[in-house]
């Protein structure tokens, strides 16, 4: 079982135009609207993809009964966190010209006590399988959702995180996750700027067991205790929203079967490619995924140190 936590969810509409013109009103030739948010994309695609997967969510108001709904109709089971704050949306529109897309995100909302304890309630009851943990943290629940994983890795839960700034600085100070899958600009954030390499490395220093460091169209670095593989794959389609859940999705469950690091790479990466080729994050067709990894070259880095995996700091007692 794959359990998704996301603190960040919305309902992603994404819009087709013609053409963007700022100013200008605009009739979309389509429209796609999804529970969205980047754990419960993940969690949509590893349900495409076959897996068991559950969601935790925080969810409030119309738009968030909406998405709970939309949830159940899909199969994807949601365990969903009622809270005060309506659920965010947030918009994509896509410029048929060039494939250019321009998104309006709107905030996270803050996370209160009542919705935090019920957050932490459902991760207490999460004891075996991967914990996966992307999206958006509150900057006031940073610690605390810390101090939560922690306590799942302590249970035997392997935790995933795709996260950034200060709530993944301080996972990575309280925990020892299984995975962390990021892409340039987050791993910059925490280790400084380098190399695909130096990033990879800096989260393995920094307590990684697996770093993933994605960088767009340039592909992608996987290192584990084993070494440093490279993968490149063509450009394929240009809905290029939700490909990083969908490569996560495709890594974790072929980590979860027991794949190895430079095989569930390309798993992953075709995975993404086949998200790309249709708007809506997640949104694929399972069966375009043994083609599209025959296209994908993943190459051992030779002469690469491999950093041990530090050891996370103590929880602290009080």
């Amino acid at each position: 079982m794959i359990t998704c936590l996301g603190l960040s969810p919305a309902l992603d509409v994404t819009y087709g135009v013609d053409a963007l013109e700022p100013g200008a009103i605009h009739r979309p030739a389509w429209k796609v609207a999804l529970p969205g948010g980047k754990a419960l994309n993940v969690a949509r695609a590893v349900h495409v993809l076959g897996g068991r997967v559950r969601a935790i969510a925080p969810l409030g108001g119309a738009i968030g009964d909406g998405i709970r709904a939309a949830l159940d109709e899909a199969g994807v089971l949601v365990e969903p966190v009622v809270v005060a704050e309506p659920t965010r949306t947030c918009v994509s529109v896509v410029d048929a010209r060039d494939g250019s897309i321009t998104e309006f995100y709107e905030n996270v909302p803050e996370l209160d006590d009542a919705g935090w304890a019920a957050v932490a309630a459902g991760l207490a009851r999460v004891h075996t399988g991967w914990l996966s943990v992307s999206g958006s943290v509150p900057a006031a629940r940073a610690d605390e959702l810390a101090d939560a994983l922690a306590q799942a890795a302590d249970r035997g839960v392997r935790l995933a995180l795709d996260l950034r700034g200060e709530a993944l600085a301080a996972c990575l100070a309280r925990t020892r996750p299984a995975l962390v899958k990021v892409n340039r600009v987050e791993a910059e954030e925490t280790v400084g700027p380098g190399e695909l390499t130096e990033l990879a490395r800096g989260l393995r220093e920094r307590g990684a067991a697996i770093a993933v460091v994605t960088d767009g169209a340039a592909g992608s670095l996987g290192m584990d205790a084993e070494g440093a593989w490279r993968v490149s794959s063509p450009r394929v389609g240009r809905y290029t929203v939700g490909a990083g859940d969908s490569f996560l999705a495709g890594l974790l469950l072929s980590l979860d079967s027991g794949v190895a690091l430079p095989e569930a790479l390309r798993t992953a990466s075709a995975v993404a490619a086949a998200n790309t080729l249709q708007p809506g994050a997640a949104v694929f067709d399972p069966t375009e995924i043994d083609a599209l990894a025959a296209r994908i070259e993943v190459r051992y880095v030779p002469g690469v140190e491999v950093a041990a995996s530090a050891d996370p700091e103590p929880a602290d007692a009080s």
